[in-house]
Protein backbone atom coordinates (compact mmCIF):
# COMPACT_ATOMS: atom_id res chain seq x y z
CA UNK A 1 0.00 0.00 0.00
CA UNK A 2 1.26 3.51 -0.81
CA UNK A 3 0.98 6.81 1.05
CA UNK A 4 -2.29 7.82 -0.63
CA UNK A 5 -3.92 4.53 0.33
CA UNK A 6 -2.87 4.86 3.96
CA UNK A 7 -4.07 8.47 3.96
CA UNK A 8 -7.44 7.31 2.67
CA UNK A 9 -7.68 5.08 5.74
CA UNK A 10 -6.91 8.10 7.90
CA UNK A 11 -9.65 10.06 6.12
CA UNK A 12 -12.06 7.20 6.80
CA UNK A 13 -11.20 7.59 10.48
CA UNK A 14 -11.85 11.35 10.31
CA UNK A 15 -15.40 10.96 9.01
CA UNK A 16 -16.27 8.76 11.96
CA UNK A 17 -16.42 11.96 14.00
CA UNK A 18 -19.79 13.69 14.31
CA UNK A 19 -19.63 17.35 13.18
CA UNK A 20 -22.00 18.42 15.96
CA UNK A 21 -19.52 16.99 18.48
CA UNK A 22 -16.31 18.46 17.04
CA UNK A 23 -17.99 21.89 16.54
CA UNK A 24 -15.36 24.43 15.39
CA UNK A 25 -12.54 21.89 15.52
CA UNK A 26 -11.78 20.05 12.28
CA UNK A 27 -12.55 16.36 11.98
CA UNK A 28 -9.16 14.65 11.75
CA UNK A 29 -8.13 11.02 11.39
CA UNK A 30 -4.84 9.25 12.07
CA UNK A 31 -3.32 5.87 11.22
CA UNK A 32 0.05 4.59 12.49
CA UNK A 33 1.75 1.98 10.31
CA UNK A 34 4.85 -0.18 10.75
CA UNK A 35 6.24 -2.80 8.37
CA UNK A 36 3.14 -2.52 6.19
CA UNK A 37 0.76 -3.21 9.09
CA UNK A 38 -1.63 -0.90 10.92
CA UNK A 39 -0.62 -0.54 14.57
CA UNK A 40 -3.47 1.73 15.60
CA UNK A 41 -6.01 4.27 14.39
CA UNK A 42 -7.79 7.22 15.95
CA UNK A 43 -9.85 10.31 15.25
CA UNK A 44 -10.77 13.57 16.99
CA UNK A 45 -14.01 12.74 18.73
CA UNK A 46 -15.15 15.81 20.62
CA UNK A 47 -14.45 19.55 20.78
CA UNK A 48 -11.89 20.39 23.45
CA UNK A 49 -10.74 16.80 23.87
CA UNK A 50 -7.78 14.76 22.58
CA UNK A 51 -6.84 15.07 18.91
CA UNK A 52 -6.70 12.18 16.44
CA UNK A 53 -2.99 11.43 16.80
CA UNK A 54 -3.19 11.29 20.60
CA UNK A 55 -6.27 9.04 20.54
CA UNK A 56 -4.45 6.66 18.20
CA UNK A 57 -1.34 6.67 20.41
CA UNK A 58 -3.30 6.04 23.60
CA UNK A 59 -4.93 2.91 22.20
CA UNK A 60 -1.61 1.03 22.24
CA UNK A 61 -0.27 -0.21 25.59
CA UNK A 62 3.22 -1.18 24.41
CA UNK A 63 4.66 2.15 23.26
CA UNK A 64 7.80 0.50 21.87
CA UNK A 65 5.65 -0.55 18.89
CA UNK A 66 5.90 3.02 17.62
CA UNK A 67 9.69 2.94 17.19
CA UNK A 68 10.43 3.41 13.50
CA UNK A 69 6.73 3.63 12.57
CA UNK A 70 4.99 6.09 10.23
CA UNK A 71 2.08 8.32 11.24
CA UNK A 72 -0.51 9.24 8.62
CA UNK A 73 -2.70 12.16 9.68
CA UNK A 74 -5.20 14.07 7.55
CA UNK A 75 -4.27 17.50 8.96
CA UNK A 76 -0.95 18.90 10.14
CA UNK A 77 -0.35 18.21 13.86
CA UNK A 78 -1.06 21.32 15.91
CA UNK A 79 1.85 23.33 17.27
CA UNK A 80 0.00 25.30 19.96
CA UNK A 81 -0.84 24.21 23.50
CA UNK A 82 -4.57 24.94 23.20
CA UNK A 83 -6.91 22.87 25.38
CA UNK A 84 -5.06 19.56 25.05
CA UNK A 85 -1.43 20.46 24.44
CA UNK A 86 0.62 20.53 21.25
CA UNK A 87 0.37 17.32 19.22
CA UNK A 88 3.62 18.16 17.40
CA UNK A 89 5.47 18.34 20.73
CA UNK A 90 4.04 15.03 21.97
CA UNK A 91 4.71 13.19 18.68
CA UNK A 92 8.43 14.03 18.93
CA UNK A 93 8.71 11.60 21.86
CA UNK A 94 7.12 8.56 20.19
CA UNK A 95 10.17 7.35 18.25
CA UNK A 96 8.47 7.72 14.86
CA UNK A 97 10.58 7.57 11.73
CA UNK A 98 8.20 9.50 9.50
CA UNK A 99 5.01 11.58 9.52
CA UNK A 100 2.83 11.94 6.43
CA UNK A 101 0.41 14.89 6.47
CA UNK A 102 -2.66 15.10 4.28
CA UNK A 103 -2.80 18.90 4.21
CA UNK A 104 -1.22 21.86 5.98
CA UNK A 105 -3.36 23.46 8.68
CA UNK A 106 -4.78 26.77 7.34
CA UNK A 107 -5.14 28.08 10.91
CA UNK A 108 -2.34 30.65 11.27
CA UNK A 109 -1.67 29.45 14.82
CA UNK A 110 -0.20 26.27 13.28
CA UNK A 111 0.12 26.68 9.47
CA UNK A 112 3.44 24.94 8.86
CA UNK A 113 4.75 25.34 12.41
CA UNK A 114 3.82 21.78 13.41
CA UNK A 115 5.71 20.36 10.41
CA UNK A 116 8.73 22.54 11.17
CA UNK A 117 8.78 21.32 14.78
CA UNK A 118 8.71 17.65 13.71
CA UNK A 119 11.48 18.12 11.15
CA UNK A 120 13.59 19.95 13.72
CA UNK A 121 13.24 16.87 15.94
CA UNK A 122 14.70 14.70 13.16
CA UNK A 123 11.42 13.21 11.94
CA UNK A 124 10.92 13.01 8.17
CA UNK A 125 7.72 14.79 7.13
CA UNK A 126 5.95 14.57 3.79
CA UNK A 127 2.88 16.60 2.78
CA UNK A 128 0.52 15.03 0.24
CA UNK A 129 -1.74 18.08 -0.25
CA UNK A 130 -4.80 15.86 -0.56
CA UNK A 131 -8.31 17.33 -0.84
CA UNK A 132 -9.99 15.03 1.67
CA UNK A 133 -9.46 17.26 4.69
CA UNK A 134 -10.91 20.28 2.91
CA UNK A 135 -13.94 18.24 1.83
CA UNK A 136 -14.44 16.83 5.33
CA UNK A 137 -14.08 20.25 7.01
CA UNK A 138 -15.41 22.84 4.53
CA UNK A 139 -16.33 25.49 7.13
CA UNK A 140 -12.97 25.27 8.91
CA UNK A 141 -11.01 25.63 5.67
CA UNK A 142 -13.25 28.35 4.27
CA UNK A 143 -12.93 30.52 7.38
CA UNK A 144 -9.15 30.31 7.62
CA UNK A 145 -8.53 30.81 3.90
CA UNK A 146 -11.00 33.68 3.33
CA UNK A 147 -11.30 35.16 6.84
CA UNK A 148 -15.07 35.12 6.39
CA UNK A 149 -17.60 32.86 8.10
CA UNK A 150 -18.88 29.86 6.16
CA UNK A 151 -22.55 30.65 5.45
CA UNK A 152 -25.13 27.87 5.53
CA UNK A 153 -28.68 28.86 4.54
CA UNK A 154 -31.56 26.84 5.96
CA UNK A 155 -35.25 26.92 5.13
CA UNK A 156 -38.24 24.68 5.86
CA UNK A 157 -41.02 24.66 3.26
CA UNK A 158 -44.39 23.03 2.74
CA UNK A 159 -44.92 20.39 0.12
CA UNK A 160 -46.33 23.05 -2.21
CA UNK A 161 -43.44 25.48 -1.72
CA UNK A 162 -44.56 27.88 1.03
CA UNK A 163 -42.86 28.80 4.31
CA UNK A 164 -45.73 30.34 6.31
CA UNK A 165 -49.45 30.94 5.98
CA UNK A 166 -49.05 34.70 5.97
CA UNK A 167 -46.91 37.45 7.47
CA UNK A 168 -47.17 37.54 11.24
CA UNK A 169 -48.70 34.07 11.56
CA UNK A 170 -46.64 31.06 12.64
CA UNK A 171 -47.05 27.58 11.18
CA UNK A 172 -45.01 24.58 12.33
CA UNK A 173 -43.88 22.54 9.33
CA UNK A 174 -41.28 20.04 10.61
CA UNK A 175 -41.86 17.16 13.01
CA UNK A 176 -39.63 16.09 15.93
CA UNK A 177 -37.26 13.98 13.83
CA UNK A 178 -36.71 16.78 11.33
CA UNK A 179 -36.28 19.23 14.22
CA UNK A 180 -33.58 17.01 15.73
CA UNK A 181 -31.72 17.06 12.42
CA UNK A 182 -31.89 20.86 12.33
CA UNK A 183 -30.46 20.97 15.84
CA UNK A 184 -27.59 18.70 14.81
CA UNK A 185 -26.86 21.20 12.04
CA UNK A 186 -27.13 24.10 14.48
CA UNK A 187 -24.62 22.42 16.78
CA UNK A 188 -21.96 22.59 14.04
CA UNK A 189 -22.24 26.38 13.66
CA UNK A 190 -20.67 29.27 15.54
CA UNK A 191 -23.74 31.48 15.07
CA UNK A 192 -27.40 31.30 14.07
CA UNK A 193 -28.84 34.26 12.16
CA UNK A 194 -32.42 35.40 11.50
CA UNK A 195 -34.22 38.56 10.42
CA UNK A 196 -36.39 40.74 12.65
CA UNK A 197 -39.63 39.47 11.04
CA UNK A 198 -38.77 35.90 12.00
CA UNK A 199 -37.88 37.06 15.52
CA UNK A 200 -41.19 38.88 15.96
CA UNK A 201 -43.32 36.14 14.38
CA UNK A 202 -41.68 32.94 15.65
CA UNK A 203 -39.82 34.19 18.74
CA UNK A 204 -37.26 31.36 18.32
CA UNK A 205 -34.81 30.40 21.05
CA UNK A 206 -32.10 29.63 18.44
CA UNK A 207 -30.38 27.23 20.83
CA UNK A 208 -29.24 23.64 20.33
CA UNK A 209 -31.71 21.24 21.91
CA UNK A 210 -32.85 17.66 21.17
CA UNK A 211 -29.19 16.51 21.26
CA UNK A 212 -26.45 16.67 23.88
CA UNK A 213 -23.44 18.90 23.24
CA UNK A 214 -20.36 19.61 25.35
CA UNK A 215 -19.38 22.86 23.62
CA UNK A 216 -20.88 26.33 23.88
CA UNK A 217 -24.18 27.34 22.32
CA UNK A 218 -23.96 29.30 19.04
CA UNK A 219 -24.17 33.07 19.10
CA UNK A 220 -27.71 34.25 18.26
CA UNK A 221 -27.71 37.01 15.64
CA UNK A 222 -30.66 39.12 14.45
CA UNK A 223 -30.62 41.51 11.48
CA UNK A 224 -32.94 44.37 12.47
CA UNK A 225 -32.26 47.18 10.03
CA UNK A 226 -35.05 49.51 11.17
CA UNK A 227 -34.82 48.79 14.90
CA UNK A 228 -38.19 47.06 15.16
CA UNK A 229 -37.04 45.17 18.24
CA UNK A 230 -36.16 48.16 20.40
CA UNK A 231 -39.64 48.45 21.92
CA UNK A 232 -40.29 44.73 22.43
CA UNK A 233 -40.10 42.70 25.63
CA UNK A 234 -37.62 40.12 24.32
CA UNK A 235 -34.63 39.41 26.55
CA UNK A 236 -31.49 39.70 24.41
CA UNK A 237 -29.01 39.96 27.29
CA UNK A 238 -27.63 36.40 27.04
CA UNK A 239 -25.59 35.50 23.94
CA UNK A 240 -27.50 37.65 21.44
CA UNK A 241 -26.16 40.16 18.92
CA UNK A 242 -28.40 42.53 16.96
CA UNK A 243 -27.24 44.47 13.90
CA UNK A 244 -29.24 47.59 13.07
CA UNK A 245 -29.14 50.79 11.04
CA UNK A 246 -31.15 52.53 13.77
CA UNK A 247 -28.64 54.82 15.52
CA UNK A 248 -30.78 55.33 18.64
CA UNK A 249 -31.31 51.57 19.10
CA UNK A 250 -27.58 50.93 18.71
CA UNK A 251 -26.84 53.24 21.64
CA UNK A 252 -29.32 51.65 24.02
CA UNK A 253 -27.78 48.21 24.58
CA UNK A 254 -24.33 46.59 24.48
CA UNK A 255 -25.68 43.69 22.38
CA UNK A 256 -26.83 46.04 19.57
CA UNK A 257 -24.31 47.10 16.90
CA UNK A 258 -24.70 49.78 14.27
CA UNK A 259 -24.36 48.30 10.78
CA UNK A 260 -23.77 49.79 7.35
CA UNK A 261 -26.57 47.76 5.81
CA UNK A 262 -24.29 45.48 3.80
CA UNK A 263 -24.37 41.77 4.62
CA UNK A 264 -20.70 41.44 3.66
CA UNK A 265 -19.79 43.98 6.35
CA UNK A 266 -21.73 41.98 8.93
CA UNK A 267 -19.86 38.81 7.96
CA UNK A 268 -16.55 40.67 8.22
CA UNK A 269 -17.51 41.88 11.69
CA UNK A 270 -18.50 38.36 12.78
CA UNK A 271 -15.19 37.00 11.48
CA UNK A 272 -13.37 39.51 13.69
CA UNK A 273 -15.18 37.84 16.59
CA UNK A 274 -13.85 34.45 15.42
CA UNK A 275 -17.25 33.29 14.21
CA UNK A 276 -16.22 30.49 11.84
CA UNK A 277 -19.65 29.66 10.47
CA UNK A 278 -23.20 31.01 10.38
CA UNK A 279 -26.49 29.23 9.83
CA UNK A 280 -29.04 31.65 8.36
CA UNK A 281 -32.43 30.27 9.36
CA UNK A 282 -34.64 32.86 7.73
CA UNK A 283 -36.87 34.33 6.89
CA UNK A 284 -37.00 33.96 3.12
CA UNK A 285 -36.29 37.65 2.47
CA UNK A 286 -33.00 37.42 4.38
CA UNK A 287 -32.08 34.19 2.61
CA UNK A 288 -32.92 35.82 -0.74
CA UNK A 289 -30.51 38.63 0.14
CA UNK A 290 -27.67 36.18 0.79
CA UNK A 291 -28.45 34.38 -2.46
CA UNK A 292 -28.60 37.62 -4.45
CA UNK A 293 -25.23 38.78 -3.13
CA UNK A 294 -23.73 35.28 -3.55
CA UNK A 295 -22.68 35.26 0.09
CA UNK A 296 -23.36 31.61 0.81
CA UNK A 297 -21.53 28.30 0.64
CA UNK A 298 -24.21 25.75 1.51
CA UNK A 299 -28.00 25.62 1.64
CA UNK A 300 -30.36 23.20 3.37
CA UNK A 301 -33.98 22.97 2.30
CA UNK A 302 -36.39 20.82 4.30
CA UNK A 303 -39.47 20.12 2.17
CA UNK A 304 -42.13 18.73 4.49
CA UNK A 305 -45.37 16.83 3.95
CA UNK A 306 -47.47 19.82 5.10
CA UNK A 307 -49.58 21.75 2.59
CA UNK A 308 -50.31 25.47 2.98
CA UNK A 309 -52.92 27.64 1.27
CA UNK A 310 -52.04 29.39 -1.99
CA UNK A 311 -52.06 32.84 -0.39
CA UNK A 312 -49.20 31.82 1.94
CA UNK A 313 -45.69 33.25 1.93
CA UNK A 314 -43.70 31.77 -0.93
CA UNK A 315 -40.43 29.98 -0.27
CA UNK A 316 -37.49 29.81 -2.67
CA UNK A 317 -36.84 27.74 -5.76
CA UNK A 318 -33.43 26.32 -6.63
CA UNK A 319 -32.45 25.50 -10.21
CA UNK A 320 -29.29 23.50 -9.45
CA UNK A 321 -29.27 19.87 -8.42
CA UNK A 322 -28.69 19.08 -4.74
CA UNK A 323 -25.45 17.48 -3.62
CA UNK A 324 -27.55 14.94 -1.77
CA UNK A 325 -31.01 14.44 -0.32
CA UNK A 326 -32.33 12.30 2.49
CA UNK A 327 -35.61 11.72 4.30
CA UNK A 328 -35.58 13.03 7.88
CA UNK A 329 -38.86 12.70 9.71
CA UNK A 330 -41.64 14.32 7.70
CA UNK A 331 -39.20 16.23 5.46
CA UNK A 332 -36.94 15.63 2.50
CA UNK A 333 -33.66 17.37 3.30
CA UNK A 334 -31.75 18.63 0.27
CA UNK A 335 -28.20 19.97 0.50
CA UNK A 336 -26.96 22.47 -2.08
CA UNK A 337 -23.37 23.66 -2.50
CA UNK A 338 -22.40 27.00 -4.01
CA UNK A 339 -19.79 26.09 -6.61
CA UNK A 340 -19.39 29.74 -7.63
CA UNK A 341 -17.29 30.46 -4.56
CA UNK A 342 -19.36 33.07 -2.79
CA UNK A 343 -16.31 35.01 -1.57
CA UNK A 344 -16.81 38.35 -3.30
Amino acid sequence: MNDLTWMKLAADEAIRAMPYQTFENPRVGAVIVKDGQVITTGYHEKFGEAHAEINAFNRVKNKTEFLGATLYVTLEPCSTQGKVGSCAVQIQNWGLKRVVVGSIDPNPSTNGKGIKMLRSAGIAVDVLNTVENKEINPAFHYFYTTRLPYVQLKLAMSQNGFVAEKFGKRKKLTDELADADVHRERATRSAIMIGSETMITDQPMLTVRHINISHKQPLRVVIDRRGRLQNTNFDFSNNWLIYTENVLFSKQHSYVKLMSGALKDILIDLAKQNIQSVMVEGGPSLIHSFLKENLWQEMLIYTTDKVLSKDSLKGISVSQKPKNEVQVGNAVKKVYINHQGGTQ
